[in-house]
């Protein structure tokens, strides 16, 4: 009797471990198929291998990477990392020589230029206008951990004149997260800890998969059975089996306490943070120039209080200006004039300042270090 119940048991045991990985096959299958349907459709991206996992910054350039920006309308057109992993227009040389003074940007899309060449970026037109070289770390998805843990290594290290550091509503709860937006996959961030010390900043919580997976051999319009199950084996298995794993072992270590929790004070992080890049460019002898970028027509950077009326500080509320350049004061308008449209008709593809409304951050930007001057 007892071994005919051990015996159903056993039974059980197995349908439920043979149901509970079909289910878990089948739901890698689902986000499998999402993923090889966003690559094999036309998409806001980039093609080719520009980015590399990181063990601090969670995800960063490729030295020397050459790629495409791709939209979902239009040709690509090219971008380019040098070999320090700043953002470069596609004509220079990777290995160009850098002229004083010297202006390292720190941000966002928004400081990298999504949607633009890099020629026609606030960051690399601020340089020229300035007679000097553009180091442009900004990329896609950082948040302000990211550009705190650049400052303390690139400060020190290139000693720049100019220090453009944006600043912008999303960028803190980028810095809180822990999780880069991704389209599909988990990208594990830094993020600001703790309640005192709001500076402290936690390592990624594991090495994310996505960058080290062939996506470049399906981003294409290739389509069928055997162009799929190839993703799914070398791509979608081998990435959602990583993150699932690394997901149960990140909530049940922050389950036990073992993983640092995020600040929780905004306000507190973000003056930390700009004050520590004040300090930072101050002790290479740099002008820190805060960026104030935010959604159109809006007004709201979160505050930085008395910093911006220190010595060696000029901050250029830039999204005000680009406001005011827009008589209609909708967003419609705002778009119309500064996001990216393709096509013919023209439709919008992008939200991200177009190169018109890089060349006016440029000039305000440019304008207020020469007040400062």
């Amino acid at each position: 009797m007892a071994g005919r119940w051990r015996a159903k048991l056993g039974y059980a045991a197995w349908l439920l471990g043979v149901g509970g990985l079909g289910a878990w096959l089948l739901f890698v299958g689902v986000r499998s198929a999402d993923a090889w349907r966003f690559l094999k459709t036309p998409h806001l991206g980039f093609n080719g291998r520009v980015h590399r996992a990181d063990s601090a910054l969670g995800f960063a350039a490729v030295p020397g990477a050459r790629g495409l920006h791709t939209f979902p309308i239009g040709p690509p057109f090219p971008m380019q990392y040098d070999e320090q992993g700043f953002r470069i227009p596609a004509y220079e040389s990777p290995t160009r020589p850098l002229r004083r003074p010297l202006v390292l940007s720190l941000g966002c899309s928004y400081t990298y230029g999504d949607g633009c060449p890099a020629e026609t970026t606030f960051a690399w037109r601020v340089a020229e206008r300035l007679g000097g070289t553009s180091l442009n770390a900004g990329k896609c998805a950082y948040g302000l951990a990211q550009m705190l843990l650049l400052a303390r290594e690139l400060i020190p290290k290139h000693r720049p004149e100019i220090v453009l550091a944006q600043q912008s509503p999303w960028l803190v709860g980028r810095g809180l997260s822990g999780f880069a937006r991704a389209t599909f996959g988990s990208v594990p961030v830094p993020y600001f800890s703790g309640v005192g010390d709001v500076s402290r900043v936690a390592p990624p919580v594991f090495r994310t998969r996505l960058f080290d997976l062939p996506l470049q051999r399906y981003d294409n319009p290739r389509r069928g059975v055997a162009e799929f199950a190839s993703f799914a084996w070398s791509v979608g298995l081998p990435l959602f089996a990583h993150d699932d794993v690394q997901l149960l072992r990140y909530h049940a270590r922050r389950l036990a306490g073992r993983i640092p929790e995020p600040a929780t004070d905004d306000a507190a992080v973000v003056l930390s943070a700009y004050r520590e890049l004040h300090a930072l460019a101050q002790g290479a002898g740099a002008l820190l120039v805060v960026v104030r970028l935010s959604h159109p027509l809006d007004y709201s950077p979160p505050p930085l209080g008395g910093l911006s009326r220190e010595p060696g500080v000029v901050v250029v509320r830039a999204q005000e200006v680009l406001n005011r350049r827009v008589p209609e004061a909708t967003k419609e308008a705002y778009q119309r004039r500064f996001a990216h449209w393709r096509g013919e008709p023209p439709q919008l593809v992008d939200t991200h300042p177009n190169p018109a409304a890089h060349a006016v951050i440029a000039d305000e930007i440019v304008a207020a270090i020469e007040r400062a001057r």
